[in-house]
């Protein structure tokens, strides 16, 4: 199994993939250089199905902008930067990302996505599929004119026709895009995970570190962003 990225790494990880992705994203014309703003995930939900014949990953963060001017320029995109972590998977001997696709679907509710690439902790981009780590991210890229909303929704999702072995665990550390957890209601600092598992991989469990998480509701935990989760199935 993969060693989990040290935290301290953390920061400058995401900021050589915010680098690569503000780089990435050029439009010709004088006057078009894009700025960026940030914003946080006042909400994160995840849906994970698991089954004989298949397996699906969905996730649904609401975006609240922050630190905007009141007016932007006009004429210049405003670029906003979602990071997406893989979600992993430890079979026995096997080690290997629970979806190896390098494009997911992915829509905005508002805003022009202007796609969503597959990057190294050093900002490379990922071309094939046996080249992806724990550590990658998929860089979501949404741009706006000179208005931005004040929440917007963002949806990824990952799907496979193919189920697991009950034996199997998923490891998952939620992101928080690299920006501080900021003070206010528990949304902002959970992400919140739905299981819909079937009956021959129940019951399940969720572990950070030694613990085992309590469940939020009788499908639902919260994980903690930016730690490291454990998923297992078929738990007595």
């Amino acid at each position: 199994m993969s060693a989990p990225l040290p935290a301290r790494r953390i920061g400058s990880v995401l900021a050589s993939l915010l680098l690569a992705a503000t780089a990435w994203a050029q439009f010709p014309g004088e006057g078009r250089d894009p700025e960026t703003f940030r914003a946080i995930r006042s909400r994160d939900q995840l849906i994970l199905r698991v089954g004989p014949g298949f397996l699906t990953f969905d996730e649904t963060i609401v975006m609240t902008p922050i630190g905007l001017r009141e007016k932007l320029p006009h004429g210049r995109p405003n670029l906003m930067y979602v990071l997406i972590p893989p979600l992993w998977l430890k079979d026995g001997a096997v080690d290997r990302p629970a979806f190896a696709t390098l494009r997911p679907y992915f829509q905005s509710s508002q805003g022009r996505v202007r796609g969503i690439v597959l990057r190294r902790p050093d900002g490379e981009k990922v071309l094939t599929p046996d080249q992806i780590t724990p550590e990658c991210r998929y860089v979501l890229t949404v741009e706006f004119g000179h208005v931005v909303p004040d929440q917007f929704t963002v949806t990824i999702g990952f799907t496979s026709a193919s189920g697991i072995n009950p034996t199997a665990q998923f490891l998952y550390t939620p992101s928080n895009d690299g920006y501080p957890i900021r003070s206010g209601s528990p949304e902002s600092v959970f992400t919140e995970l739905r299981v819909n598992a079937d009956g021959a991989l129940a019951p399940w469990k969720v572990s950070q570190g030694a613990n085992i998480l309590p469940l939020h509701t009788p499908y639902t935990v919260q994980l903690t962003r930016e730690a490291s989760h454990v998923i297992r199935f078929a738990q007595e």
